[in-house]
């Protein structure tokens, strides 16, 4: 086993639609390629703004972190707001804080309070005996994404993974895989609409993932064989059945893992759903001279002209790891993350006038909920839902963004973590992707010194599945053709890749699932 510089180690370890919402409008997959090569903003530095998010919300005297009588801490969904922000809340904050390395030894035990005794699953509030599906799968994907980081060793919090797991197979057979309701009531094990337009078929894929995750942490076959079915009924819908992003996110990841097992589950059309911009979610465009490009609707029966921060967050994080191990779609994936980091600009109040703002007198920290294409008048306007303004749920996610996305001496060429959001990889070597969106040969330099500690390494070329420097050390140039993505996977200087079952691994752990002969 390699020392913890060198490796990224987690334990730190045909199916027909049905409802008429997404009946009119067709995924194409050449959707996926209408965001232009370069926004027009300079992408956003989200170190600092990370930094400045963390200071604010980890400050009780701002009234975000809060305890209940027995301890427990949690964390208010909006700044303005009282109430526990739940799971969907308390996890990505924990998440970001995991991938920035902080220390979260305070908050692991709260995430028990999440956990429904009675029900055998993770729900997103306390004494919850119900939960809309989209958000049953994403704080359960979290849910194990902590546990396997920073649980590893607590049997209780595995238990109470495997037991959601297990409960939510059962809630899948018992409806079919068909997720075309709203939710589930768990005390009476049925599901639940209040209305049409609250259906989430689209769920199936968060649940592909969920199972995913479930697999690679207990090795249980019973989850793979669920992924694979998840996934299957996922990209077998004729139309994109997208009603909540976080869902169609995860789908993404588990489709570009599970389509190494073989030719029919297809990394691409997921991509397609995802990164759909006429019936699916991503907003392309033009808001009063502001690119929105990349950012991303709420819930598909929202007005159309609005974006969301958590949507419009959540999304890269899941599509990053996907080149690992599918390289070639590495273009695609630098194309949507260099739109959508500058163009996030426009839910915080530093990059709005005052008077296009809902509350500009609060902190720049945090950003807005909502951005509103036009609201009496003004375009574009940042604003909020439910009588809040500042997005929690949604600013957590900058957390995210702070440890995954940073500059390089080129304005618009970024170095973006491809390893470290990838919960289903136990261990990784640090993995980067670089898009390059001029139309002429740009060079940017790798600062190798936070990876390896000083010491030496080689440069592994995924993109082109080739050893591309040896024993390197300090700094890195990496040279980036026109209009290209490049993947580099960062590895000790010396050791010798070996196949293993059409694998590349370096020490055991895979660089390359695809190499060439």
């Amino acid at each position: 086993m390699l020392p913890a510089p060198w490796m990224r180690n987690l334990t730190a370890e045909t199916f027909t639609p049905v409802g008429p919402h997404y009946a009119s409008t067709r995924v194409e997959e050449a959707s996926t390629f209408r965001l232009p090569a370069r926004p027009i903003e300079k992408p956003l530095r989200w170190g600092p703004m990370a930094d400045a998010f963390e200071q604010c919300v980890m400050d009780p005297k701002n009234g975000v972190l809060r305890k209940r009588p027995n301890g427990d801490i949690y964390f208010t969904s909006a700044l303005e707001a009282n109430e526990d922000g739940g799971m969907t809340t308390f996890a990505p904050l924990v998440l970001g804080k995991v991938l920035r390395g902080n220390d979260v030894s305070a908050l692991l035990p709260s995430l028990g309070a999440y956990f429904s005794e009675k029900a055998g699953i993770f729900l997103d509030g306390p004494n919850a005996t119900l939960c809309e599906y989209w958000y049953l799968m994403n704080i359960n994907a979290m849910a194990a994404a902590i546990t396997r980081t920073s649980m590893r060793n607590n049997q209780t919090a595995l238990e109470r993974v495997r037991s959601s797991a297990d409960r939510l197979i059962e809630l899948a057979h018992r409806i079919s895989y068909d997720f075309n309701d709203q939710g589930y009531k768990f005390d009476q094990h049925v599901p639940f609409t209040n209305q049409d337009r609250f259906r989430q078929p689209d769920t199936v894929g968060g649940y592909a993932y969920v199972m995913l995750i479930a697999y690679e942490m207990f090795q249980d076959p019973r989850y793979l064989e669920e992924a694979k079915t998840g996934i299957k009924h996922y990209q077998s819908f004729s139309h994109n059945p997208w009603y909540e992003i976080p869902s169609g996110a995860m789908a993404c990841l588990a489709a570009a893992r599970l389509s190494l097992e073989g030719p029919t589950i297809d990394a691409r059309r997921e991509l397609a759903f995802a990164l759909d911009s006429r019936g699916g979610a991503m907003q392309i465009g033009v808001w009063n001279d502001r690119e929105v490009n990349g950012l991303m609707q709420g819930f598909h029966s929202e007005p159309p002209d609005e974006a969301y921060s958590m949507e419009s967050m959540v999304v890269l994080p899941y599509l990053l790891p996907m080149v690992r191990y599918r390289p070639e779609l590495a273009n695609v994936v630098g194309r949507y993350a260099l739109n959508v980091c500058a163009n996030l600009r426009w839910f915080f109040p530093e990059y709005l006038p005052a008077n296009q703002q809902s509350r500009p007198d609060l902190t720049p920290a945090v950003p807005y909920e909502r951005i509103d294409r036009v609201h009496d008048g003004l375009s574009p306007y940042a604003t909020g839902d439910y009588k809040s303004h500042r997005s929690i749920y949604g600013g957590a996610y900058s957390l995210w963004w702070g440890a995954l996305v940073r500059p390089t001496n080129e304005d618009y060429i970024l170095q973006l973590d491809a390893s470290s959001s990838d919960f289903l990889a136990g261990v990784s070597y640090p993995t980067y992707l670089y898009y390059n969106p001029w139309g002429q040969k740009r060079v940017v330099s790798l600062a190798l010194h936070p990876i390896a500690k000083g010491a030496k390494c080689d440069v592994y070329d995924l993109s082109h599945h080739r050893m591309l420097r040896k024993n390197v050390q300090g700094s890195f140039p990496v040279e980036l053709a026109p209009d290209s993505a490049k993947v580099l996977v960062i590895l000790p200087a010396g050791a010798k890749p070996e196949a293993d079952n059409g694998t590349l691994k370096v020490r055991g752990t895979p660089i390359d699932y695809q190499p060439q002969a």
